[in-house]
């Protein structure tokens, strides 16, 4: 250990130590032990006390040195970037200051020479990593706004190298980040089952339609289901419940009377669905403050309308109140936002770990577990020292993106912290007619509040200017971040922070392009409201000019009727839709055919597989009747329990070389020390020819195995692979489009071998909760496979020896039976 003391000019005592680990791991120290007061720098990007100052290599030092840096919410996916530190276009990309925490150094030409990985380890909440462009070095320490640092404060960073992987580094970085902590993650039910959620981009969000109330709905949802025999065993309750306040944060954390007429409990006690409760940021004018006649110690930021609870009795009182209605998971949101606009979690150095702190020591005592949504990369660090926080958000709001499935990146992090991945809500059909998501360009009437904070509000497709030009990616210039929080995904048509009139994009813009040359134009996008209507609300607030029927008659005149004049669709009396007379003496009248086009679902088994193989929850989110079982019977046995690999599907390095592996994703289940590997390809076009090293899958591949492709169904592709042979795997082209391929271990008998290929209607076709043990040698008359189910399952395992050959086993009662895979029985 290096040990040095330092003095400020005021005589401040400083300590700044490093110590070196066996492995070559080095963790940097910054003590004070008389406190430092006066020391922001007003930049909250910025730090005050750097150490360590890492110096970055020149190109002639490290050729090709490439950076990975999660940046902005739902860990680090939104502002999420890779490029070179040599390129001037890309170099902009890097996160750092309020945005970054984690950094991994690489060379481009050999991913497999030493990469570095660095990060914030003891209080993320209080540290900054700041990229100093001028002498080219990353600057460790206290976060630049913190006005003094307490008496006895430290913050210390890690810095750790591997020679081998990119992914290995991820995860024995993640390791030792969860050794440091000593923390131990709790058991989470509600990850365990299948959901039915109701957040952004659910065909429920902020929609009740066609019932009157929540309550009906959710009752309804909860008898179709039973009807159904489809299993959903949980419920997410979103934004759209409770009561608003200043800046659109919460109020009053209780139900709202239009929305449950009855109250939550009575919803919870009819269902027996165990509640994920979602919460975002406290409003200035929340009902709990002293401030404004509450009896809790909140501190307010009047200027950004957000307040932050100070004392943990809050958090005791909150949730037991919500356990007393059925809140087994409490889901945190907006958790960035509470962070970027509260300023006094920027200026007191150890409020943003009380916080969090104070949030997850009351949920643990009470055996709930908590999920954090639109988390920093700083929250998601500090997350490893709470056992309650067990799952987090890894993916931006659904809402149809074409994006939103690309976890893989994020994925890796949070399972190396042991956090449980989820994806979002996902469509199991293609359609849900009249939801909240249309595709044409909403623009509401004045005094119309949506559930969004713009007033344009455009989630189609299209990526092409009303000319024809192709849009430039918005990440390519900036206005990911610059616009953040504005859904800039890829290159398709937006409207961020309504800075135009409607859906536009760039058509020439880049870092290496002065801003003064860059080229913008509409979108030819359909415009909600004004040629068309939405079904929230039937069409009351339609005012456009459509004159024409859904049988093709034409309107005539309402001379004044209803207070309208003109020939035109309206909906005066609050009827289905729009509406018009069309005979002269008001005797006839007929609907109107312009209703907005619906969003579909360009892949609903996409969203599933990845939804299922994340590890995570599973939240289904369409209408009852939309509902797909065979999808979701996928994922999960009769009975709703999810059905889910040991390690959660993550890229591989390459990934982080060429554009030919953007989506090529691994992972697998271990049973009794067998490793079965799943290989997820999406959008690959090209034929792939990969090791075990580059899939990740050493032990998976270490012996003779049978790789065999199970989605598309129906796909006859097997090879056998020897140990030590390459993989090849065939394109999987088209957008959207993806195929699943698994690896099966040789077993070995007296007679042959067979390959256990396990439930092939299942995502996981091995689990370890639907197959708990396999045993046998290679000297044994056979294998036998010890299968979980539940009363009246039938489940169907499937094998190989020199052909598919399925096994049956009927649960009579809960419980196990054995396979023996040569006698082909179970019993």
């Amino acid at each position: 250990m290096e040990s040095n003391l330092y003095l400020t000019k005021r005589g401040t005592k400083v300590y700044l130590l490093s110590r070196v680990y066996e492995d070559g791991t080095q963790v940097f120290t910054q003590e004070f032990p008389n406190g430092l007061s006066g020391c922001s720098t007003g930049d909250k990007d910025k730090v005050s006390v750097g150490y360590p100052r890492v110096r970055i290599p020149t190109s002639q030092e490290a050729p090709g040195l490439r950076f990975i840096t999660p940046g902005g919410y739902m860990t680090g996916w939104t502002l999420f970037q890779h490029g070179s530190m040599e390129s001037p276009t890309e170099l902009p990309k890097f996160r750092d200051g309020e945005d970054g925490g984690i950094i991994i150094l690489y060379q481009q030409e050999d991913p497999y020479l030493p990469n570095v990985m660095m990060s914030l380890l003891s209080d993320p909440m209080a540290t900054n990593v700041w990229r100093n462009q001028n002498d080219s070095t990353l600057d460790w320490g206290v976060q630049g706004q913190a006005e003094d640092i307490p008496p006895g404060f430290y913050l210390e960073v890690m810095i750790q190298t591997n020679q081998y992987s990119i992914n290995k580094n991820v995860l024995e970085w993640g390791r030792k980040v969860k050794a440091y902590h000593d923390s131990t993650k709790m058991p989470d039910e509600s990850a365990k089952y299948l959901a039915y959620y109701t957040d952004n981009g659910a065909a429920h969000y902020y929609n009740p339609l066609p019932f009157a109330n929540f309550g009906d709905l959710l009752l309804s949802i909860y008898n179709y289901t039973y009807v159904n025999d489809i299993p959903i065993r949980r419920l997410q309750l979103d934004s759209w419940w409770y009561h608003k306040g200043e800046g659109r944060g919460v109020k009053n954390w209780t139900a709202l009377h239009l929305v449950f007429p009855d109250g939550i409990k009575y919803i919870h006690d009819i269902t027996g669905w165990p509640i994920v409760a979602h919460n975002r940021y406290f409003s200035s004018d929340n009902d709990y403050a002293q401030q404004n006649g509450g009896i809790y110690s909140f501190a307010i930021d009047n200027e950004t309308k957000k307040a932050l609870p100070l004392e943990k009795v809050f958090w005791d009182d909150l949730f037991d109140e919500a356990m007393a209605w059925g809140m087994e998971t409490y889901e945190q949101d907006w958790l960035d936002r509470q962070y970027m606009f509260t300023d006094v979690l920027h200026t007191n150095l150890t409020l943003g770990a009380t916080w969090l702190n104070q949030m997850g020591q009351a949920a643990e005592e009470r055996g709930l577990n908590i999920q954090y949504c639109m988390a920093l990369t700083r929250q998601l660090l500090h997350s490893v020292k709470l056992p309650a926080v067990t799952q987090i958000r890894v993916s931006d709001d659904y809402i149809l993106s074409p994006d939103q499935w690309r976890i893989g990146t994020t994925s890796l992090f949070a399972h190396a912290l042991g956090l449980l991945p989820y994806k979002d809500v996902f469509w199991s059909s293609r359609e849900n007619k009249d939801v909240v998501f249309n595709d044409c360009e909403l623009i509401l009437p004045d005094g119309i509040l949506p559930p969004w904070d713009l007033q344009y509000q455009y989630g189609g497709r299209v990526n092409v200017s009303a000319s024809g030009k192709t849009c430039v990616n918005w990440a390519d210039f900036g206005y990911d971040d610059t616009h953040y929080g504005s859904g800039l995904a890829l290159n398709l048509c937006k409207n961020p922070e309504n800075e135009r009139d409607g859906a536009f994009c760039y058509t020439k813009a880049g870092y290496d392009i002065p801003e003064s040359e860059w080229e913008w134009e509409y979108c030819d996008v359909k415009i909600c409201i004004v040629d068309c209507y939405l079904f929230n609300g039937y069409g009351i607030f339609y005012e456009g000019k459509h004159n024409v029927t859904q049988s093709g008659r034409v309107c005539v005149d309402w001379a004044g009727e209803f207070g309208i004049d003109g020939a035109k669709c309206r909906n005066p009396d609050n009827d289905i839709a729009p509406w018009c007379y069309v005979t002269v003496d008001h005797s006839e009248r007929d609907y109107c055919d312009n209703k907005c086009p619906e969003a579909l679902e360009y892949n609903s088994y996409l969203q599933g597989a990845v939804s299922s193989l994340s590890g995570g929850p599973v939240g289904v989110g369409d209408r009852a009747q939309n509902l797909n079982k065979d999808l979701l019977m996928k994922s999960c046995n009769a009975d709703g329990l999810l059905l889910k690999p040991t390690k959660p599907l993550t890229v591989i390095d390459k990934y982080f070389i060429s554009q030919d592996y953007k989506e090529v994703w691994t992972g697998y289940s271990n049973i009794n020390n067998l490793n079965f590997g799943i290989i997820f390809l999406a959008e690959i076009e090209n034929e792939l020819i990969l090791t075990s090293f580059d899939l990740n899958l050493e032990e998976a591949l270490a012996t003779k195995v049978l790789l065999w492709q199970n989605y598309p169904e129906g796909s006859l592709f097997t090879v056998l692979v020897n140990e030590g042979e390459t993989l090849t795997l065939p394109s999987c082209g088209g957008f959207m489009n993806f195929c699943l391929f698994y690896t099966t271990p040789s077993l070995f008998t007296e007679t042959g071998e067979i390959f256990l290929l396990g439930e092939k209607e299942k995502w996981t076709t091995v689990s370890p909760q639907r197959i708990s043990n396999i045993t046998g040698s290679g000297t044994s008359s056979t294998w036998y496979v010890t299968v979980d189910g539940i009363a009246g399952e039938t489940v169907v395992i499937s094998f190989y020896d020199t052909d598919v050959y399925d096994v049956t086993c009927n649960f009579s009662t809960s419980g196990t039976m054995t396979i023996d895979a040569v006698a082909r029985v179970c019993s």
